[in-house]
């Protein structure tokens, strides 16, 4: 697809199949079912455009294979209105020495690649893109190439060391800044070299180079070579994700470029998805989402929308994607859990269902209480809902999540759903300030 003046109509997420663990495994494995499955999930979601992870290791090891899968991928998502970001070097490296495993000591940096070093190798990276060209060059689907994944990232401090990140190593140490800037400058033009051939072999398609900072744009040298500016952003708070976003329009303002943030959404970087959404519209620049699946990948516990089965960590993120937004402002009103009585009547059942249990355990042995433990589920699961309902206790475990698994126990113990329901019993009476 040619460059278009205007973005901000994506509504993306990134993707990888949710049965494996790495975006090597999605092409090596690739199942269309689950592909199709996922798809309609992503249009359920009114999600428009998926990014996906291209790998050369496994292109060089089955390039007939890799390239169907990618061209099955491409038509499937286009079959569901979902148009691709295909990322084309996701790594830079062509040479057998590059992907060999490695020892580099905590602290150290990690050898230069030699892919960056030797030149010559690159003819392997333009082989590749050829073929991939070949292959869906002319889809439909295609909505513009990315030509690497975070280029300019290594750790947190952009320092290429081994496994431990630069805020937690003594803010005392000071690396070599030299040797780091010429590091850089390897990455950026092996970046800057790519940029100029996909356009030389597909003046057509759109590219931009997925930043892993939007003030790298200017300092990569790539402004000038893409069609859009693409950047990432997991900012911790609403102004600094709000800086990001200004310094974005500002340059695309600048080099007269549309903008896209193409990788956000992280929960364990204090940065939610219902937040980045609600600012990307409001700033009418087109997201990516990472990511669309709650699957086997290392990211599944703290990125994803859906799980393979259809249900959602969190509908709130499925309530922003529809446009409607927690209301944090002074206009909200706390949920009155009580105000029909259910709270006293809640309680009241749970202390019947605990008596009857009790007594017939340490009491009546020779009494029938075989349906006791069902008794206390009925009323660890009328306070849950009152309780879920209302807000009023964490859904990162819902009760009734913990409820549904001991329905689902073939011996349940009913020592641990007693404890369960005082629990629960405890969190309703605090919620609506009830003392007996």
């Amino acid at each position: 697809m040619g460059p278009l003046k205007d973005y901000s109509f994506i509504r993306g997420f990134n993707y990888t199949q949710s049965d494996v663990w790495t975006d090597t495994n999605f092409w090596e494995e690739y199942k269309h079912d689950i592909v199709e499955r996922d798809m309609g999930y992503a249009k359920r979601l009114q999600l428009n455009s998926a990014r996906i992870f291209l790998t050369y290791s496994s292109y060089r090891k089955n390039p007939g294979q890799f390239l169907a899968n990618v061209k099955d991928f491409v038509q499937t998502a286009w079959k569901y209105g979902i148009s691709t970001n295909p990322i084309i070097y996701h790594g830079l490296r062509f040479l057998e020495e590059d992907f060999a495993p490695k020892e580099v000591k905590e602290g150290e940096p990690y050898p230069i690649p030699q892919t960056l070093l030797d030149k010559s190798s690159w003819a392997l990276g333009e082989k590749y893109f050829d073929d991939l060209y070949e292959a869906i060059g002319n889809e439909p689907g295609l909505l513009f190439w990315d030509i690497s994944n975070e280029p300019g990232y290594r750790t947190p401090g952009g320092t290429w060391y081994a496994e431990e990140p630069a805020y937690r190593r003594d803010p005392e140490e000071k690396p070599d800044m030299e040797y780091l800037r010429y590091r850089q400058e390897l990455v950026w033009e092996f970046i800057r070299h790519f940029c100029k051939y996909v356009k030389s072999k597909d003046p057509v398609n759109a590219i931009g180079v997925g930043n892993t900072f939007i003030f790298e744009t200017e300092a990569s040298k790539t402004a000038e070579l893409v069609d859009i500016i693409v950047f990432h952003d997991y900012s911790e708070t609403s102004g600094r994700f709000r800086d990001s976003c200004e310094m974005a329009l500002a340059l695309g303002k600048k080099y007269g470029k549309p903008v896209v943030n193409n990788e956000t959404g992280c929960l364990c970087r204090a940065n939610p998805y219902d937040m980045v959404i609600a600012l990307s519209e409001e700033y009418k620049i087109g997201y990516y989402l990472f990511e669309l699946m709650i699957g086997k990948d290392v990211w599944n516990r703290v990125h994803g929308i859906c799980y393979p089965d259809g249900t959602v960590r969190d509908p709130a993120i499925v309530s922003a994607l529809f446009g409607f937004f927690r209301n944090r402002s002074e206009t909200l009103l706390p949920t009155d859990v009580n105000q029909e009585g259910h709270a006293w009547r809640a309680i009241d059942m749970a202390e019947r269902a605990l008596g009857k249990a009790k007594n017939g355990i340490s009491f009546r042995p020779g009494g029938d209480h075989s349906n006791d433990t069902e008794e206390l589920l009925e009323a660890c699961e009328y306070i849950a809902n009152l309780l879920e309902g209302g807000q009023l206790v964490p859904m990162d475990v819902p009760p009734t999540a913990v409820i549904r698994k001991f329905r689902n126990q073939e011996s349940c113990n009913a020592d641990e759903v007693k404890r369960f329901l005082m629990e629960l019993v405890d969190a309703l009476k605090k919620a609506c300030y009830i003392v007996k």
